[in-house]
């Protein structure tokens, strides 16, 4: 038995799930950790990080070795898509990422997640965060307007992605990159998607086993 363990809100992680859900790994262990949880971390690899993927007595702890494995590992009839650089949306992405984490951090703790199962693994995710943003999580979501317009202006100048549907309901190494960044912004509600990439999204959750969080979004 294999075990993967994660946080269920880390993009990190997600880039794991899809693979492994995509490409059918068997004897997959789930391990949710809650936020808090120094210890599992630094006795598996000496370190807080997830996702940590154990394996025939092996532990590694980098997302992209771990998918790589996880494909190489799968049973699944569909192989991944190669990279295209074209549909790469980290560049658009990365120069937006601190309006991204104000709309995203004050809320993901606040939707059920198993991560965030206890008020302690809440209040050591708020006090990394707000540090990380340099203001409270009250006052991101003051500015809420603010860092959804910037964010939105973005998504409106993505690149069109494949859809998995045009390409025989496959998903590619470009789906597992992009999907977790906007998978995170499903958490506010009100944010506006164009409707293709929408439908990427809700494409791209399906074949990888992963939920989108509309309707739990705030």
């Amino acid at each position: 038995m294999s075990r993967l363990y994660i946080y269920d809100h880390c993009p990190f992680c997600i880039r794991t799930l899809i693979v492994a859900h995509y490409r059918q790994v068997s004897d997959l262990q789930q391990v949710v950790l809650l936020n808090d949880d120094e210890d599992s971390c630094h006795r598996l690899i000496g370190r807080k990080m997830v996702p940590i993927f154990e394996h025939q007595g092996i532990t590694i702890a980098e997302s992209m070795d771990i998918a790589k494995l996880l494909d190489e590992l799968g049973e699944g009839p569909k192989a991944l898509r190669p990279l295209q650089l074209g549909e790469a949306i980290q560049p658009r992405l990365q120069p937006v990422q601190a309006h991204s984490w104000a709309l995203t951090y004050p809320r993901v703790t606040r939707i059920g997640m198993d991560t965030f199962a206890t008020e302690s693994a809440c209040d050591y995710f708020r006090a990394k965060k707000e540090a990380l943003l340099g203001c409270s999580f009250e006052q991101a979501l003051a500015e809420t307007d603010t860092h959804k317009a910037v964010i939105e202006r973005v998504l409106a100048e993505l690149p069109p992605l494949t859809l998995p549907s045009e390409q025989g309901d496959t998903l590619s190494w470009n789906d597992v990159l992009n999907f977790p960044p906007l998978q995170y912004l499903t958490l506010v509600d009100g944010l506006t998607f164009p409707p293709r990439l929408q439908q990427w999204l809700h494409e791209v959750a399906e074949l990888g086993g992963v939920e989108l969080y509309f309707e739990r979004a705030v």
